[in-house]
C-alpha cells in the first residue's frame, strides 16, 4: 500500500477507542501502565518511542513540539513516513512521526494510532507538569529565572566540577542607586528598569550562559566552562550595555551597574564561588560603582 503522506489528528475519540480495546492486547496494556508512571517528559517519550518501535517495527519514532522547543527521537529516519498531530480539548500536544524503509500496512497504521491515543493523557499531564515547574522557577516581573532556579543550576555546576573539573564563573550584578530611582520616580519606573536590565543582560551573554534574578536589584550570571579572563570580558560587556540604556520620563534617566566576578579554581573553594563574587561586588560598590571587580 502507499504510505500516508498527510498528517492525521489523534485526539479524545481515538483515546476512548484505544482505552476500550486495550485489554485485548498485552503489549498495549503494558505500555498504558508504563506511560502512567512518570510526569517527566524524557522518560515518558523514551518509553513510548521504544515500545512503539517494538510493537510496530519502525526504524525511527520521533516526537516534536515546536512551540515548546521539545524533541525526542529513537532510531534513524527512513523514507516511508506516518505523521500524526496530537490534540486534546483544543490543546496541541505535539507531533509524532514513525518511519521505516518499507511502507506501513493499514493494520500497522491503525495500531500506531491506538498506541498514540494511549499517549494523549500522560503527555498532556507531563506538559502541564513541565509548565508548572518552569513557572515556579521564573521571576514574574522580569521573565528570567529566579533564585530557586539559580540554586539548582549552581548545584549542577558544582557537581559537574567535582566530577570533571570543568570550571565555571559567576557574575553578581547590582544596579547602582536603584533605591534612589524608586524613591524619585516610583516603582513603575523601577520595575521598568529591572525588566530592561534583565533583558539587556540576557541579550549580552552567550546562549550557553544563564541569567537569574537573585533578589531586589541584583542579578547573577552563571558562566559554564569559563575562566576568570573570559568572565571578566563578559562582565565588562554587560556593564557597558547596562550603562547605554536610556529611560525617558520627564527627564532622561541613566543607570549603571557594579559587578563582582569569581571563578572556580580548585575543589577546596568550589562552594565559596558565590561568596567570593559577593565580596567582589561589595568592593566594586565601595570603590565608586559602575565597575567590574574580580575576586582574588
Amino acid at each position: 500500500m502507499n504510505t500516508p503522506t498527510q498528517s492525521k489528528i489523534i485526539g479524545l475519540e481515538r483515546y476512548r477507542v484505544a482505552a476500550n480495546s486495550a485489554g485485548k492486547e498485552f503489549d498495549i496494556t503494558h505500555l498504558a501502565l508504563q506511560l502512567q508512571q512518570t510526569l517527566e517528559l524524557p522518560p515518558l517519550l523514551q518509553t513510548f518511542c521504544e515500545h512503539t518501535a517494538q510493537i510496530v517495527p519502525c526504524d525511527s519514532v520521533q516526537y516534536k513540539h515546536k512551540d515548546k522547543e521539545l524533541e525526542y527521537q529513537t532510531g534513524s529516519v527512513k523514507k516511508h513516513t506516518c505523521h500524526y498531530q496530537l490534540e486534546l480539548e483544543d490543546s496541541h500536544l505535539g507531533e509524532i512521526q514513525c518511519t521505516r524503509e518499507t511502507p506501513f500496512s493499514i493494520r500497522e497504521t491503525e495500531l500506531i494510532e491506538k498506541l498514540l491515543s494511549l499517549l494523549i493523557y500522560p503527555l498532556r499531564n507531563a506538559l502541564l507538569y513541565q509548565q508548572a515547574v518552569a513557572e515556579a522557577h521564573r521571576d514574574p516581573l522580569t521573565g528570567i529565572s529566579n533564585r530557586a532556579a539559580f540554586e539548582e543550576a549552581l548545584s549542577r555546576e558544582t557537581s559537574s566540577f567535582k566530577r570533571h573539573l570543568t570550571g565555571f564563573s559567576l557574575l553578581l550584578i547590582d544596579i547602582d542607586f536603584f533605591k534612589r530611582i524608586n524613591d524619585t520616580y516610583g516603582h513603575i519606573v523601577g520595575d521598568s528598569v529591572l525588566r530592561n536590565v534583565a533583558q539587556s543582560i540576557r541579550c549580552t551573554i552567550r546562549r550557553s550562559d544563564e541569567v537569574f534574578r537573585y533578589g531586589g536589584e541584583e542579578f547573577v550570571v552563571l558562566l559554564g566552562n569559563t575562566d576568570t579572563k573570559g568572565a571578566q570580558f563578559i562582565a565588562e560587556r554587560i556593564r557597558k550595555q547596562v550603562k547605554s540604556l536610556e529611560f525617558k520620563i520627564n527627564q532622561d534617566i541613566r543607570i549603571s551597574a557594579s559587578i563582582g566576578v569569581a571563578s572556580t579554581r580548585s575543589l577546596s573553594d568550589v562552594h565559596n564561588t558565590l561568596d567570593k563574587a559577593d565580596k567582589a561586588l561589595y568592593q566594586a560598590k565601595e570603590s565608586g560603582r559602575d565597575r567590574v571587580i574580580v575576586s582574588k
